[in-house]
């Protein structure tokens, strides 16, 4: 929590942490705007939903209640519209980096050598630039295939094709038992 809050300093003042009050205080959200604070407790909502940062951790930083951030969300939908922006952007990011994952890339590491020249003399800078390509990795590759193309390409394919036959001939079977024994069953009144 600490890396992630860096950037923000919020200060509990007393007045501050009133909340919706019948008696005519000011909310939470008028404080913030009023201290001049409020787009930097937006961004600091913004940054911890993409970091998945759970509610009650997020309001124990801003030093308010959750219930009273509940409450804000539904008061206030900009502030659900930026967590679900959020959430978004993470999605996004995580099926970027599956797909880079998926197919390889390729990576450039760099490494600079300084020699000392001794008295009087320049240093001497070389810089070693090597190419790497990172291959796909399989295991990404079968989880994006099978979640966008659907279960032909899963690993279980063959054991799926197997299950869907036997519940094609149990239905099946079914269908004659049940056609057979709606036909030829006697009546209940005729039974007497």
């Amino acid at each position: 929590m600490e890396q992630i809050c860096a950037g923000f300093y919020f200060y509990s003042k007393k007045g501050s942490e009133c909340l919706m009050s019948k008696r005519g205080k000011r909310t939470v959200m008028e404080q913030w705007e009023e201290d001049g604070r409020l787009e930097e407790v937006m961004e600091f909502i913004k940054e911890c939903s993409r970091k998945l940062i759970t509610q009650a951790e997020m309001c124990e930083h801003l030093k308010i209640n959750e219930a009273t951030f509940s409450r804000m969300k539904k008061k206030h939908p900009e502030i659900q519209k930026i967590q679900n922006e959020a959430l978004l952007d993470l999605k996004k990011d995580l099926a970027g980096a599956l797909y880079k994952k998926a197919v390889g890339f390729e990576l450039i590491e760099e490494t600079q050598d300084i020699e000392d020249g001794g008295k009087g003399q320049k240093q001497k800078r070389k810089i070693h630039r090597v190419k790497k390509q990172v291959a796909p990795d399989y295991k990404s590759i079968i989880y994006l295939l099978s979640k966008t193309f659907g279960r032909e390409y899963s690993e279980r394919y063959e054991e799926l094709q197997m299950m869907e036959r036997k519940l094609e001939q149990a239905k099946e079977e079914w269908n004659k038992n049940g056609n057979n024994t709606d036909e030829n069953s006697p009546d209940e009144d005729s039974r007497d």
